[in-house]
C-alpha cells in the first residue's frame, strides 16, 4: 500500500477513534441494490435470474458477502417467490409501496402496504425514483408519507432523489436535491439515518446510451448531501446514512465511483439482470471497502 493510502486510512481511524471515544464508531456497509422494474415478466425469466444470483454469491469469498448489502428489487408479484427462492442473505424489497397519489390509504382497491411486504420477508423498498416522480407525478410530501409508513413497519428505505437536465442546466440541481431529501428527513426519526440508503440520481443520466454523471461531480454531490443531513439532523446521522450513487453504473464504471469519499454503493439497473456483472461490482465494491485494512475489513467513516 502507497504512502499517501496509509497516511489518509491512518488519519480517518484517528478521526474515528477521537470522534467516537467511549462508544461503537459508526460502520457503514457497501450498499448494492439491483432495481429489476419490469423487466422481468414470467416466472421461469425470474427463476433463473434468482438461480443465477444464488450461485453468483456463492461464489463470493467471506470478506466480500461480508463487505457488502447485495438487495434486489423484483415487480410486486414475484416478491413473495423470489423472497422463498434467494439466498437468505441477499435482501430482497419492494420497488414502491402505496399508490401514485394520496392519501396513502390501506383500504384503496390495488394497494401494496408496508406491512405486507415486511410480512413475506422484504427488508427494503425503493421510493422516490424518477419514474414515479416524473411519470406517475408523485409528490416530495406523498413519498415522505410512504417514508414514515415504510419505517413504522420496520422496513429499510432506498430513497432516490435527482434533477432533470434542465434543472442542472439552470443551476438548479441542488435546490432540487435539497427539496427533495428535507421533505423525506421530516419523516425519518433521528435515530432511523441507519436506515435510510439516499440514492442520487442525475436523471439526466439515466437510460440506454446515456452519459454517466462523472465520480467527481457525484462525490461533490454526495458530499453536500451528508452536510446537509450533518447540518439538520446531526453527525451521528451524517456518519451512519449511506449515500449511494445511482445513473448509468456498469462493471466497467464502478471502480471509478467506488473508492470515493461519500459513495457507499449503487443501485443499478440493467447490470442487476446480468448476475456476471452484478458479481464484478460486488467485488468491486468489496475491494474499495476493505482499502484502509489488509485484513478485509471495512473502512470506518465519520
Amino acid at each position: 500500500m502507497s504512502r499517501p493510502v496509509l497516511l489518509k486510512c491512518s488519519l480517518l481511524l484517528a478521526i474515528v477513534a477521537t470522534a467516537t471515544a467511549g462508544g461503537t464508531p459508526p460502520l457503514r456497509k457497501k450498499f448494492l441494490g439491483a432495481n429489476w422494474k419490469a423487466n422481468l415478466r414470467t416466472t421461469d425469466a425470474v427463476d433463473n435470474l434468482v438461480d443465477d444470483l444464488n450461485r453468483m454469491w456463492r461464489s463470493l469469498s467471506k470478506s466480500e458477502t461480508d463487505a457488502v448489502e447485495l438487495c434486489v428489487n423484483p415487480p410486486y408479484v414475484f416478491l413473495d417467490r423470489v423472497r422463498q427462492r434467494l439466498h437468505e442473505d441477499i435482501g430482497v424489497g419492494g420497488q414502491n409501496v402505496y399508490d401514485a397519489s394520496g392519501p396513502n390509504r390501506e383500504d384503496n382497491t390495488g394497494t401494496t402496504t408496508a406491512s405486507m411486504l415486511k410480512d413475506i420477508g422484504c427488508a427494503h423498498v425503493l421510493l422516490g425514483h424518477s419514474d414515479r416522480r416524473n411519470r406517475l407525478g408523485e409528490t416530495d410530501d406523498l413519498i415522505s408519507d410512504k417514508v414514515r409508513a415504510a419505517l413504522d413497519a420496520g422496513l429499510g428505505v432506498t430513497l432516490t432523489i435527482g434533477e432533470l437536465k434542465y434543472q442542472r442546466n439552470w443551476g438548479l440541481a441542488l435546490w432540487t436535491l435539497k427539496k427533495q431529501l428535507s421533505a423525506a428527513a421530516r419523516s425519518i426519526p433521528v435515530d432511523a439515518w441507519d436506515k435510510i440508503v439516499v440514492a442520487y440520481e442525475p436523471v439526466w443520466s439515466v437510460g440506454e446510451g446515456a452519459v454517466p454523471c462523472s465520480p467527481q461531480e457525484a462525490q461533490r454531490v454526495n458530499a453536500y448531501l451528508r452536510s446537509w443531513i450533518r447540518e439538520n439532523a446531526g453527525d451521528e446521522a451524517a456518519g451512519r446514512v449511506r449515500l449511494t450513487y445511482t445513473g448509468s453504473v456498469d462493471e466497467k464504471n464502478a471502480a471509478s465511483y467506488a473508492g470515493l469519499d461519500d459513495v457507499d454503493g449503487f443501485v443499478v439497473g440493467r447490470a442487476g439482470l446480468n448476475t456476471d456483472r452484478l458479481g464484478s461490482i460486488v467485488r468491486t465494491l468489496a475491494s474499495s471497502a476493505a482499502s484502509c485494512d489488509s485484513g478485509g475489513q471495512n473502512s470506518f467513516y465519520v
